[in-house]
C-alpha cells in the first residue's frame, strides 16, 4: 500500500509542472511509475549536463542555478521548473545545474521520458509546448536586457524568481551575474526598490512586498 502512495504522491507533484498536467494521466502515471524523489542542499548538482549522467528534473521546492563550464550561474529556475526535456529528446547537454537553496526535486529516467515522447503524441506535443515556452522566457529577458534600465532589469529578474513567493534567497552579486550587472549598481538598483516600497532587503534575502 505504502508503494502506491509513493506512486501517486509522485504523479500528483509531477502534475504541479504545466508540461505534464498537459498530458494524459496515464503516461503521468507511467513516468510516476519510474520517478524518484530527493533532496538537495546549496552547492549540490541537481542535473548533469552528460546524458548517461542526467535525469529530467521537476523542481518541486527551492532554487537552481544553470551553470556554464565556466563554473558561472546564467539565470536561476524556481518551481514549477522542468529540466532536461531536450536531453531526453536527444539533444547534447550544455550546462548542469546546481542547488542554490535547499531543493526538492523529482528525478525521471531519461529512457522512461525518451519512450513516452516517442509512444505518445499527446506528451510529445506538451513537450514542445514546454520547450517553446522556456524560449519565450528567454527571449524575455533578453529583450528586458536590451531595452530597460537596470532597475527595471532587476526588478523583472526579481519578479520571475519570486514566482509563488515572497522572498528571494539570492545574493547581490549572483542577482548580478543574473542580469549582466555590477554588484554595486546592482546593490544601488536594490536601494531604490526598496526606497519605493518593491522590496525589503535582508542578509543573502530580498523581499518582494509591492
Amino acid at each position: 500500500m505504502g508503494g502506491v502512495e509513493r506512486k501517486i504522491g509522485l504523479a500528483d507533484l509531477l502534475v504541479r509542472a504545466p508540461m505534464f498536467a498537459a498530458m494524459p494521466a496515464a503516461v503521468v502515471a507511467e513516468l510516476a511509475a519510474r520517478a524518484t524523489r530527493r533532496k538537495a542542499r546549496p552547492g549540490q548538482r541537481v542535473l548533469a549536463k552528460r546524458r548517461e549522467d542526467a535525469a529530467l528534473i521537476v523542481l518541486v521546492a527551492g532554487r537552481v542555478e544553470v551553470v556554464g563550464d565556466d563554473g558561472l550561474a546564467i539565470r536561476s529556475l524556481v518551481p514549477p521548473a522542468v529540466a532536461g526535456i531536450s536531453l531526453a529528446a536527444g539533444a547534447e547537454g550544455t550546462a548542469e545545474l546546481r542547488a542554490a537553496e535547499d531543493c526538492d526535486v523529482v528525478s525521471v529516467p531519461l529512457d522512461a521520458v525518451s519512450a513516452a515522447l516517442r509512444r505518445h503524441p499527446e506528451a510529445a506535443l506538451a513537450a514542445i509546448a514546454h520547450l517553446a515556452g522556456v524560449i519565450g522566457e528567454l527571449s524575455e529577458e533578453i529583450e528586458a536586457l536590451r531595452r530597460h534600465g537596470l532597475v527595471e532589469r532587476v526588478r523583472h529578474r526579481l519578479t520571475q524568481l519570486g514566482r509563488g513567493r515572497r522572498e528571494v534567497a539570492i545574493t547581490h552579486a549572483r542577482l548580478a551575474d543574473e542580469i549582466g550587472g555590477t554588484r554595486a549598481n546592482v546593490s544601488r538598483a536594490l536601494a531604490r526598490l526598496e526606497d519605493a516600497g518593491v522590496v525589503r532587503r535582508r542578509r543573502g534575502v530580498i523581499e518582494l512586498v509591492g
